[in-house]
């Protein structure tokens, strides 16, 4: 059986790198993948040493990752909505509307950024509250504790 050469190596990690990213849609695994067949590109014409594989695989992953996740990424994001803002504190203290869940035993929630929050009712100091929130209702985030959405009724 004949041994692989480098320049193959790094075709089939390259190939295998943009197939992964079927998985994910984060560009960041398609990019890495550009970046091998690249570098296996420059060992078949360069012949190069491990150490310039690497060096060319770096530099090749630092200027493609970046343009990946910064600028292709958000082309293919749906506009207006922010990705991994949810929970960070980005939300507090914005107004929402109480919906009810239709799929989980008719409980109140807010969506946010597209998804649907179950709520609790808390007051001025965060504590648990006994106040009743209707679906309708306008409330303020407080904070989310884990995929609660603390909330106070709006005013």
């Amino acid at each position: 059986m004949e041994e692989l050469s480098p320049a193959m190596a790094w075709a089939v990690i390259g190939l295998l790198l943009a197939l992964s990213e079927l998985l994910t849609g984060a560009f960041v695994l398609l990019a890495l993948g550009i970046a091998a067949l690249i570098t296996s590109l420059a060992v078949a014409v360069f012949d190069l040493s491990l150490t310039g594989q690497l060096v060319v695989m770096g530099i090749a992953s630092g200027l493609l990752v970046p343009l990946a996740i910064y600028k292709i990424r958000p082309m293919f994001s749906p506009k207006g909505v922010k990705y991994g803002t949810t929970g960070t504190g980005a939300e507090t203290g914005k107004q929402y509307r109480v919906e009810t869940m239709t799929f989980d035993s008719g409980i109140n929630a807010i969506k946010v950024n597209g998804d649907l929050y179950r709520i609790q009712a808390v007051d001025d100091r965060g504590n648990p509250s006994e106040t009743t929130i209707r679906p309708g209702d306008l409330v303020t985030l407080t904070r989310f504790d884990g995929t609660l959405a603390l909330v106070r009724p709006t005013d």
